[in-house]
């Protein structure tokens, strides 16, 4: 029997609910617990999955691993150098057994890899990367860290994204694209051109329609 190693889900909304489900089908974690900072949230449970307090008390569960599941980019990233600064924190990486993924592909930890995506050839995650649900990614294909791409997402091969990109979901992106850091795709959104970073960009074919916060 394989033993289950303890894992914290860090954020308790409704994408931790599938991360959740998708740490019980990977098989070789055992979720013990939820951090998360809103006031309501403590004391309660979801399920048989109790909330143990805030992220500030993640130093007192040396012994486990932590997932970050906040669809946010720019929220993660906060959330994890947070983390950081209180120690030494292991944080895994969760792919589930229903992705497709090629054995020339690099993903960075606490990344998480969800049901139905196909991942092809040579291509590299960023750490604490989000891939959801039914999402296709082309060969030659490199995010950086912190990236978020929602479901129903097509990436072409030669597509390189920066730091703390976040796209929306059913975007379409073709080949041989530059996304800046810190820019954020548009649900639905057909990407035919390079998007410079921290901007918002939207339609068909995608169109820069505001600048957004710093990454």
């Amino acid at each position: 029997m394989i033993e289950k190693k303890s894992l914290i889900i860090v954020g308790g909304g409704g994408f931790s609910h599938e991360v959740i489900w998708l740490a019980g089908e990977y098989g070789s974690w055992e979720v013990t617990g939820i951090l998360d900072d809103n006031p309501e949230m403590q004391g309660k449970s979801y399920g048989n999955i109790p909330v143990l307090g805030t992220v500030a008390d993640c130093d007192r569960f040396a012994e486990s691993w932590f997932i970050v599941a906040i669809g946010s980019p720019r929220t993660r990233k906060k959330i994890v150098e947070r983390m950081l600064l209180k120690g030494a924190v292991k944080f895994a990486s969760l792919v589930h057994p229903a992705a497709v993924i090629s054995g020339s592909v690099t993903i960075g930890e606490g990344s998480i890899i969800t049901a139905g995506c196909v991942i092809t050839t040579d291509i590299t995650l960023g750490r604490h990367t989000i891939v959801n649900l039914l999402t296709s990614v082309g060969h030659d294909f490199a995010a950086g860290d912190y990236c978020t791409i929602a479901p129903h997402v097509a990436v072409s091969g030669h597509v390189t994204v920066g730091e703390g990109v976040e796209i929306g979901t059913g975007a379409v992106l073709i080949q041989g694209l530059t996304l800046g850091t810190g820019s954020f795709i548009g649900a639905g959104a057909v990407v035919t051109k390079n998007i410079p970073e921290n901007v918002l960009a939207v339609g068909c074919p995608a169109k820069q329609i505001k600048s957004l916060e710093r990454f």
